[in-house]
């Protein structure tokens, strides 16, 4: 697979668009970024931050994880691994993939939450927040005016001070696309959602629709945009189609 060194991206500031690129980290700024984690490392450690290697205890110790969460995040594991290995076997009705890829779709959002204090957590340790500065200081030093090598931010800080701008933003995620592998449509590429968008059962917002492209709630009811119950008429039902109150 072909390694991704550039994206390119424009944004629009005060009327004016600004064509702008994210380039993949040289030496030299991975070497910086290293003297920047450590001196994060070394502050975050002093203030007080647990270390990555004590998450677990101090979740148990504060009843944020037990032996209960332990078997129940295994439990959702393996019923999303047994999901896609259906999936992808075939050989089995539309309607029962379809099933299963409706579980599963709930099951990861299950884990998600399930695994949302320990991920917070683990942001806030020593290492979670010397990662955090370390890459701050590659977006600070990797956006540059596209073809050319001038950067977009002054220096480190002056992107701290800009975090909020949409030039920001939207470099930080490229530049993770860049380092990471991470896909801003990692969610459609999930085998739960390839099936469904692939036989025409989600949107491209991943929101589930009828066989004439109009959205449905997972029983098949039809629904607004805010997910209120409609009937053919586009009036708004309750959950068994009545309009009782009329």
């Amino acid at each position: 697979m072909a390694v991704n060194n550039k994206k390119n991206f424009k944004v629009t500031i005060d009327g004016k668009d600004i064509d702008l690129s994210v380039v993949r980290p040289n030496v030299k700024q991975r070497q910086e970024g290293q003297k920047v984690y450590n001196k994060a490392f070394r502050d975050a450690v002093e203030s007080g931050a647990i270390l990555r290697a004590k998450v677990n205890s101090v979740m148990r110790e504060q009843n944020l994880w037990d032996d209960n969460k332990e078997a129940q995040y295994k439990k959702l594991l393996e019923k999303i691994n047994s999901g896609e290995r259906k999936i992808k076997s075939g050989g089995i009705k539309l309607s029962e993939a379809k099933e299963i890829a409706m579980q599963m779709r709930k099951d990861r959002a299950e884990l998600r939450s399930l695994t949302s204090e320990r991920s917070g957590l683990d942001s806030n340790t020593a290492e979670g927040q010397a990662d955090n500065a370390r890459f701050n200081y590659l977006v600070s030093a990797c956006v540059v005016y596209k073809n050319t090598t001038n950067k977009y931010f002054k220096n480190y800080e002056d992107y701290l001070n800009r975090g909020s701008e949409l030039a920001s933003i939207v470099a930080a995620q490229k530049l993770a696309s860049i380092m990471y592998g991470l896909d801003s449509d990692f969610e459609k590429k999930l085998p739960e959602n390839k099936f469904l968008i692939k036989y025409k059962l989600v949107n491209e917002n991943l929101e589930y629709v009828d066989d004439k492209g109009r959205l449905v709630d997972e029983e098949g009811r039809l629904v607004d945009s805010n997910g209120r119950f409609i009937n053919e008429e586009g009036k708004f039902v309750d959950r068994d189609g009545y309009r009782d109150w009329e």
